[in-house]
């Protein structure tokens, strides 16, 4: 908050002024400007810290534009953003010329591809894909991105912010890229920002990039959060309240580490990736909804009732419910599939759907052929992935690998533009702990159904499966509002990224229910970390 007293006149000059020098976010949710009788505030001055970016809208003009004097001078000096200061700490780095520049980028202009150490660490540049999938798109020519690109506009601001974040986003159909999804991403430092100049210049709209080391951000419920961050950090002065006392002091969950420090009245959590081995890991498929919600808890303070819906491409896929007394009990667990197309071919035929597969494997011999070849072994957890990389095959889509076909799937959801759409049926099923799964056989036998009834609309059909989904986990939850009291939803997990399940949950739900998702951490990396601290589970 800034208060500022005086006449209208200089009063509207500095909020243009504040308005130019405060830079975008992807974090700022709204800005405005109320009039004030009182202080609303206090008069405790800002603590003083200097700005950690690769550049601002104050040195990039200069540097990033071919037409300046200054274009191209990496360590040319700002007094607002010092985002020389990081460049002159690597020396390779800091020596490069203009002539080294434009011989780069008349390398990737000739097709071949680089390999360079920027501030980041070590990227690699090209005009093709890399061939392991680890692809991102660098976008060149901003002023191109939606020829090339399905995006909004707030996704366009997302991109102009400072955190610099990937977006997964749609290609075009004419854009020349393969893949149905990918991350996208502006310039996140100055050497990648000449390098997009030179090659804008040239005619080149973007580049693939790999090793970019940058959180891939998803839109959820309105707001644009990381998947998986880099680190982050949990405190009263962001909660706004006193932590609750981790029960452990440190612990590993995955890739994170979370470390617990600070008195016991005001402790402090924070979560990074790390490669430190001298910790205790707590990894475990099956505790990774646990943690979610404990780390939600811990962010927002809840002690009452609430329900998390944690859907993972990497862990147990779960829908847990927390009482009053801070009980956790699993609801819902996704069904593991099985670990290929043969043993899926295999249950159907055994399954009350059997003389619909039949017939429809009958009637298209090319799709069972690419059923029976299709490996799950990518997805070792219960995952929605799974069941989507089956459907995609059934509906017609192609992909190399399960994750492909999955990928392949919710982009085609998200060309939907049918009013209405088929019901999939999925029914749920006891499992062997008492909690509940989904009778996955059942499913595919309703979706095949609609399959063999003449509808080959696989926008519709891939859409249909989203929705129905959607609207059973939304049934499922009123139902347990009905039993116990549900007084709001989270949302967490890897899979939340999917824009279509995302957006179906949040109509289905938002009506009836407050729905979150963590402000301050991520989906699916450091919040694991976060929850783990609170496992009330022995060291092993």
């Amino acid at each position: 908050m800034i208060e500022a007293e005086g006449e209208q006149a200089p009063l509207e000059a500095l909020a243009n002024e504040l308005a130019q020098d405060f830079l975008l976010s992807t974090y700022l949710l709204e800005s405005r400007i109320v009039p004030a009788a009182e202080r609303l505030g206090s008069n405790k001055p800002l603590k003083e810290t200097d700005a950690q970016l690769p550049f601002c809208q104050h040195c990039q003009p200069q540097f990033g534009d071919n037409q300046h004097a200054n274009f191209a001078q990496l360590v040319l000096p700002c007094s607002h953003c010092h985002g020389e200061r990081v460049i002159e700490d690597n020396a390779d780095l800091a020596a490069l010329q203009v002539a080294d520049l434009v011989n780069l980028a008349t390398q990737l202009l000739s097709g071949e591809t680089i390999t360079l150490t920027d501030v980041i660490g070590s990227i690699q540049l090209g005009r093709q894909p890399f061939n392991d999938g680890d692809s991102a798109v660098l976008v060149c020519n901003p002023n191109t991105l939606s020829e090339h690109f399905v995006l909004e506009n707030r996704q366009v601001l997302s991109l102009s912010s400072i955190e610099k974040p990937l977006l997964l986003l749609k290609p075009q159909p004419t854009s020349g890229i393969s893949q149905s999804l990918i991350p996208v991403g502006f310039a996140a430092s100055r050497l990648q920002q000449v390098l997009c100049e030179l090659l804008r210049v040239k005619g080149v709209d973007w580049l693939y990039i790999k090793g970019a080391k940058r959180s891939v951000f998803a839109n959820v419920l309105g707001v644009d959060l990381p998947v998986q961050s880099q680190a982050c950090q949990l405190t009263q002065a962001g909660t706004g309240f006193t932590l609750a006392e981790p029960l452990h002091e440190s612990v590993r969950f995955g890739n994170y580490v979370a470390v617990a420090s600070g008195n016991r009245k005001q402790p402090q959590i924070i979560s990074s990736l790390s490669t430190e081995q001298n910790v205790w890991d707590s990894t475990d498929t099956r505790k990774a909804a646990e943690c979610a919600a404990l780390a939600l808890g811990a962010e927002f303070g809840q002690s009452s009732h609430y329900a998390l819906i944690y859907f993972s491409e990497q862990y147990d896929s779960q829908i847990l419910v927390r009482d009053d007394k801070g009980s956790l009990t699993s609801f819902l667990t996704l069904p593991k599939l099985p670990a290929n197309g043969s043993a899926i071919h295999a249950a159907m035929q055994i399954s009350e759907h059997a003389g619909v597969w039949q017939k429809f494997v009958g009637q298209q011999p090319a799709i069972l052929e690419r059923l029976l070849a299709l490996d799950l072994n990518d997805y070792s957890a219960a995952t929605l992935n799974s069941l989507w990389a089956v459907a995609a095959v059934l509906i017609g889509l192609n992909g190399e690998s399960a994750k492909s076909l999955a990928t392949s799937f919710v982009s085609s959801a998200m060309a939907n533009c049918s009013a209405n759409s088929p019901r999939i049926d999925f029914p749920l099923v006891k499992r062997e702990d008492g909690s509940s799964t989904i009778d996955w056989t059942k499913a595919i036998g309703t979706l095949v159904s609609f399959r063999l009834a003449g509808d080959n609309d696989e926008a519709k059909l891939a859409f249909a499966m989203h929705d129905s989904l959607a609207d059973f986990i939304a049934n499922w939850i009123e139902r347990l509002d009905l039993n116990s009291g549900i007084e709001r939803v989270y949302l967490a997990g890897s899979d939340i990224a999917n824009p279509v399940i995302v957006k179906r949950l949040g109509l289905r739900l938002g009506k009836n229910f407050p729905m979150a998702s963590s402000q301050q951490q991520d989906l699916d990396g450091a919040l694991l970390a976060t929850g783990a601290l609170y496992l009330r589970q022995r060291r092993g």
